[in-house]
């Protein structure tokens, strides 16, 4: 893909080139937002080899989205994708924002950023066979026919016991983690939650400490086919 214009095409109203033929026909797709601790990434793995499994076509494969959107974003821009996943998280800051873009390299702003993601992201959605791991994705999509947004949560001592275990860390430290990770998310979620009002905002939440991967994982499959998606 070409490099693209900072100042124009990443400001771009992201639903400005869905055609209308193509958003009726979008999907299928799946968007899954998470707590941190859930295992967002894990479920969408699970849900790759269960609907690869029953893909019929090669053209029905389906593939997950995760990291690779911040590495699109980086070939475009031509920026590192751990600047960019700062900048998208980042709160405005005029002045600093004013000097870098006489920069010779501009560095996209969080809005930029997060604008052009929900382009990348509706795209693929539109395209179909797509599971989308966080990202904002289920707000991105939140308009399109033909696939589900999906949100995982539990309770914060059981999502404080999982990071603890997965990476080896007394609970406190993996409860010091988690609220670090939450307070970084949060104003994200206000973005997100502003840009698209959306209420309820997922259309099916699952408790993580209730329910397995596995359990959720069919479960999501099974929504998929009672509504026609797939």
């Amino acid at each position: 893909m070409a490099e693209v214009s900072l100042s124009a095409h990443m400001q771009e109203d992201p639903k400005r080139t869905d055609r209308e033929e193509e958003v009726r026909n979008a999907g299928p797709f799946i968007a899954i937002s998470r707590q941190y601790g859930c295992y967002g990434f894990s479920l969408g793995l699970l849900l790759l080899e269960v609907l690869n499994d029953e893909a019929t076509a090669p053209a029905q494969a389906w593939r997950v989205y995760h990291k690779e959107l911040l590495e699109r974003l980086a070939s475009e821009t031509k920026h590192g994708e751990d600047v960019l996943d700062r900048e998208r998280r980042s709160r405005p800051r005029p002045f600093l924002d004013l000097f870098r873009s006489f920069g010779r390299e501009r560095v996209p702003s969080g809005f930029e950023i997060r604008n052009r993601m929900t382009a990348l992201i509706r795209r693929l959605a539109i395209e179909g066979h797509a599971i989308i791991i966080g990202q904002g994705g289920a707000g991105a999509t939140h308009d399109l026919p033909n696939g589900l947004s999906v949100r995982l949560e539990a309770p914060l001592d059981w999502r404080v016991k999982e990071i603890a275990l997965r990476g080896g860390l007394t609970e406190t430290e993996a409860r010091l983690r988690v609220r670090a990770k939450e307070r970084e998310h949060a104003y994200l979620e206000r973005i997100y939650s502003k840009r698209f009002p959306r209420r309820p905002a997922f259309q099916i939440v699952y408790d993580s400490s209730v329910f397995t991967l596995a359990q959720i994982a069919q479960h999501v499959v099974y929504a998929m086919k009672l509504k026609g998606y797939i």
